[in-house]
This record gives C-alpha cells, structure tokens and sequence, in this order.
C-alpha cells in the first residue's frame, strides 16, 4: 500500500527540532540508552523500598458491548515494607528498546523529516532501511502507593514516546464494604469485599493468610492481599497468577525514576489521555527520517470515569 503523506516537508526547521527534542528525551528516558551509549545520558533512578513479595496478575480488558476479551497482560506487584509498585515489565522493556534506538540517531546524520498523519502512513513494509515500532500495547504506567503517606503516584505516558507526565493521588481509605462470602482464588480461601470508585463498581476478593494490605493498580486498604478484582461490568479485570516470596538475603530494589516527569493533575493527565493516538512508527534510511502515526484500534476507556 502506497503511503499518501498528510504533512510531508524536506528539511523543515520546526520538525527537525521536534524530532531533536524527541532523541533527546528518549536518550534521557531510557535506561537501555546508557548501555547502548556507553555514557551517562542523564536518567537517574533510586530506590525507594526493598520488595519481599512479588505479585503477577493477569489484566484483561474489554470494550463496551464486547463479549470477548481484545487485550490480556501479564502486570507485577512488588511489595516493599513501606512501598509498592504495580507496571507492565513488557511494555517498558519495550519502550526501553524502541528509546535506545532513537537515543543512537546522531542529529548530525539527518538529511530530511517526513511525517504522515493518515492510517494510510502506517505501511511500511516495502520501505528501505530499518523500521522501528512504537505501538500503544500494554500499559505505560507506574503506580507506586506510599503506605505512610497514604498516597498514590501515577507515572504514565501519552504516546509511546515523548512527555512522561506524573500526578499526585489522594485516595485516601478507599471504602470497602467486607462480605462474609467466601471463594477460592489461586489456591487461597478469599473473602469477598466490594467498591464504589470514581465512578464503576468493583468485586474483589482477598486472602486474609496473605497479611499485606495492598492490590493491583490503586486498590489497596483491606486485610490481606486482593488476589482479584473486577468491575461490575466485566470490562476490567485482574486475577493473580503468581506469587514470589523473595529471600530475606536477597531483597529486589524497587526502583523508580521520577526525573523528567512533567507534574500534573489527575483531571489534566486524563484530558491528554483521550488524545492518544496508537503509537508511532519510524523509518531510518541514512538520513532520510519517516516517521507515522499508528492509528488506535480501540478507543480509549478509562477505568476512571469521574
């Protein structure tokens, strides 16, 4: 297929100096670039905890009036003693990989920028040199709950790369209502609670013989590990598949880097959300640059809607 440019430019100063900017970034992001670049390109990560407990969960996702799954993903909770941190390892393995590849773009080699807008630019198949593939799949945020403060912090992307956007969240006690009703979840006997948050409907189910108050994405605050949840709607859910004890010896760093980040509200990181396109793909041929938006399979769902 025949790609038909919506905005094609040779040599244009404003793109040139946004796709600068864009291997500046990525080279400041990844932490595959430090390796790949063999010098320091400015991330910085610390450790905020020491995780004793891993969780694996799986999280599926459907749309609206969908009576099939269209996205399952493999998500991790490490719990520390007084932090945790629940991401998607393959997405940011992924974005790792596609920002030290534009990390090693020397802006000197470029000759010319073309960018394509269209779904129609999302074909390159039969295009010379390298392609590299920024797709949207998995989930792009880190969501560290500080059990002192009762806080939440949400680091998440819009785009595959680009602006990394951080915001604060105040949940305070989430309001769980316990029922005496009982199930069984990856081998442990649950107890069943249930939630009204910012606007859906929630069933959970957690082990009292896991002491540890805490859950996938923000749900945390009932006495014993949530081994799953789901919406009354059964749009999202998360159903735990694993679980780590890690050695005393051995304890895993949790690691964060919040540098970079630029700082907003929840409302206003949701606002840029509903922007997203399906990622980007870019070609390298000498220094000829393309680069096209993918278009979005599924519109974006929130699993916030107030």
């Amino acid at each position: 297929m025949a790609i038909e440019p919506v905005e094609p430019f040779r040599k244009n100063r404003q793109m040139m100096k946004k796709l600068l900017t864009i291997i500046g970034i990525c080279a400041g992001l990844s932490a595959s670039a430090q390796g790949f670049l063999g010098k320091n390109t400015g991330r910085v990560q610390k450790t905020i905890d020491t995780a004793s407990l891993r969780c694996y969960y799986l999280f599926s996702k459907k749309t609206e009036g969908a009576d099939k799954v269209h996205r399952t993903d493999t998500m991790v909770l490490d719990i520390g003693p007084a932090v945790s941190k629940f991401y998607d390892p393959a997405r940011l393995g992924r974005d790792s990989m596609l920002n030290a590849k534009l990390a090693s773009i020397d802006p000197q080699t470029i000759k010319s920028v073309n960018v394509y807008k269209s779904d129609s630019g999302r074909d390159f198949s039969s295009m010379p040199g390298s392609t590299y593939t920024g797709t949207l799949e998995g989930e792009s945020y880190q969501i560290i709950k500080d059990k002192r403060a009762q806080k939440i912090t949400v680091l998440d992307y819009i785009d595959a790369i680009g602006d990394r956007y951080k915001y604060e969240d105040e949940t305070g006690a989430l309001p769980w209502k316990m029922s005496n009703e009982t199930d069984t979840v990856a081998g442990y006997t649950c107890q069943k609670a249930t939630l009204s948050f910012r606007g859906r409907e929630y069933t959970a189910w957690f082990a009292a013989d896991v002491p540890v108050p805490d859950g996938p994405w923000k749900f945390w605050g009932l006495p014993g590990l949530i081994l799953k949840v789901e919406d009354t709607q059964g749009l999202f859910a998360f159903r735990m598949i694993g679980l780590q004890q890690l050695s005393a010896s051995a304890p895993l760093p949790i690691k964060v880097d919040d540098s970079r980040s630029i700082k907003c509200t929840r409302a206003e990181f949701e606002q840029q959300k509903k922007k997203q396109t399906g990622g980007m793909l870019i070609n390298i041929n000498g220094g000829a640059v393309v680069i096209a938006q993918s278009p979005r399979k599924t519109g974006y769902l929130p699993m916030e809607t107030e």
